[in-house]
């Protein structure tokens, strides 16, 4: 973990779904200071120092430790009222007023209030960098776990002629019908899993979610091209070598600050 800043000392507590309101009773009686549902069976938990974390640690099964740097969200929240630039070639706002006329740039729409991807974290903006090195003109293309579906939203603005983003949380269909509706782009959506769709292959696969959860997921994902985020740097190599047994080859890579993210793409493609 790089020096330097307020680091946020979290316990990533994963179990079975089924189990959630037992794990619920057992933070509460931790020095938990909140929790947040990062998606159906893992909790991630905050405490005021490393040693309360350690002590709550030993009530659960699978627990590991996590050191983040602390996100100050008043400050993010009045950079949203700015315009975001991106990459090359996009420019993402909350409302098209705030689109500059002259910029040049393919604009997107995102309300900052969505709490599901707005293109401020450095994971989007690495997913949004990496797309840009890739022809997505005429190609089909898949957005995992979506949420706001900003990825899938920029695919189609670099040319692609068919998007489906899809994610598990019931919340975020409203985002993506909304925010496809609002850019006045075309986005197949569901809420769902992958198991939903039938066995296709898509010219360019975009998961932006938990490292652990896309290598679970990466027998069952069949795309010519990928782009993988949401990943820390230290889980880089985890990542990679699973990718690796897949028969997948790391093409380009990028980092921001404790994020990395990597374009992976099939032999002979």
């Amino acid at each position: 973990m790089k020096s330097g800043g307020a680091i946020d000392t979290i316990l990533e507590i994963s179990f079975d779904p089924e189990r959630e309101e037992i794990v619920q009773g057992l933070l509460f009686l931790t020095r938990s200071a909140g929790s947040v549902l990062i998606q159906p069976g893992v909790i991630e938990a905050y405490f005021g120092s490393a040693a309360d974390r350690a002590a709550a640690a030993p009530l659960f099964d699978n627990a590991r430790p996590i050191d983040r740097p602390h996100v100050d969200w008043l400050q993010r929240y009045q950079q949203s009222l700015q315009p975001l630039f991106v990459g090359k070639s996009f420019v993402i706002a909350p409302d098209p007023s705030l689109i500059p006329p002259d910029s040049g740039r393919l604009a997107l729409v995102i309300p900052q209030e969505q709490a599901f991807g707005t293109g401020s974290h450095e994971s989007t903006a690495l997913c949004i960098e990496l797309l840009e090195d890739i022809d997505l003109h005429g190609r089909r293309v898949l957005d995992v776990g979506a949420g706001s579906g900003i990825l899938a939203l920029a695919m189609l603005r670099l040319g692609a002629r068919k998007a489906i983003a899809f994610d598990i949380d019931l919340d975020a269909f409203t985002a993506l019908r909304e925010n496809a509706i609002r850019n006045r782009l075309e986005l197949a959506a569901f809420i769902g899993t992958i198991d939903a769709l039938r066995p296709q292959t898509f010219d360019v696969v975009t998961m932006n979610i938990l490292p652990d959860v896309i290598v679970a997921l990466l027998p069952k994902v069949r795309g010519r091209s990928l782009v993988l985020s949401g990943i820390l740097d230290v889980q880089r190599e985890h990542v990679v070598d699973a990718c690796e047994r897949r028969g997948l080859v790391l093409e380009r890579e990028a980092a921001k600050g404790e994020w990395w993210a990597g374009s992976f793409r099939l032999p002979g493609v």
